[in-house]
């Protein structure tokens, strides 16, 4: 990702300020980075292993073509910079963070596992051109690097409404980080609103140190 840090990034830590894209984009990193350390590992139980793939916030943008359609030219070389394929014999999740209008944060998940393409808003919005997009994306892909026709008929749209919703209008990043904290462990979402001070500090700490806590 080679996120670059900066002071003026660390304020948007501060209790509500609205996340920037660096702040988020260099925690999928950090998440990729405690995903190949997990796979590794004997004492991480099985359960919180997956194969993911994490963009970052400009992927989005990129293949919407900044939300006016949709551009794969712009992004078919992503996969390929990460040395993976985004197919099921490769990758569980395809997890990217999505910025709405500018002015809200979601999170997609591609999940190979369970046929779906996932869409979690904080605010309990929709987005079906967003998960038609990720379709096309999908299709694309193993085109390109596979020679290869997917049929994603099976597939289902999965817009949950029973995950933890914010209560204000400045913590959809931490929300969206949060989600995909969770999410790329197979862990249940069970945090609130009243979780966010707390994440914002961790998060601080968590760029200080260099890795997820």
């Amino acid at each position: 990702f080679n996120v670059e840090m900066l002071g003026k990034d660390i304020q948007t830590l501060q209790d509500g300020v609205w996340l920037n894209d660096e702040i988020i984009n260099f925690h999928m990193k950090m998440m990729k980075d405690r995903m190949d350390r997990n796979a590794k590992s004997d004492l991480v139980p099985e359960a919180f292993k997956s194969r993911n793939l994490f963009f970052n916030t400009f992927f989005y943008a990129k293949l919407s073509d900044n939300g006016k359609g949709y551009n794969y030219k712009a992004v078919r070389r992503w996969s390929k910079k990460q040395k993976v394929q985004v197919h099921e014999s490769q990758l569980d999740k395809v997890i990217t963070p999505i910025n709405v209008g500018n002015s809200h944060w979601c999170l997609s998940v591609i999940n190979f596992k369970e046929k779906r393409i996932e869409y979690y808003d904080s605010l309990g919005g929709t987005n079906p051109k967003c998960m038609q997009n990720l379709r096309r994306y999908v299709q694309d892909e193993a085109k390109q690097y596979r020679k290869e026709e997917i049929d994603m008929k099976g597939w289902t749209d999965y817009t949950p409404r029973d995950i933890p919703q914010q209560r204000n209008g400045c913590d959809c990043g931490v929300f969206t980080t949060k989600y995909a904290d969770y999410i790329s462990e197979n862990r249940d979402l069970d945090f609130t609103q009243d979780d966010m001070r707390m994440f914002r500090r961790r998060m601080a700490l968590e760029i200080a140190k260099g890795h997820i806590l």
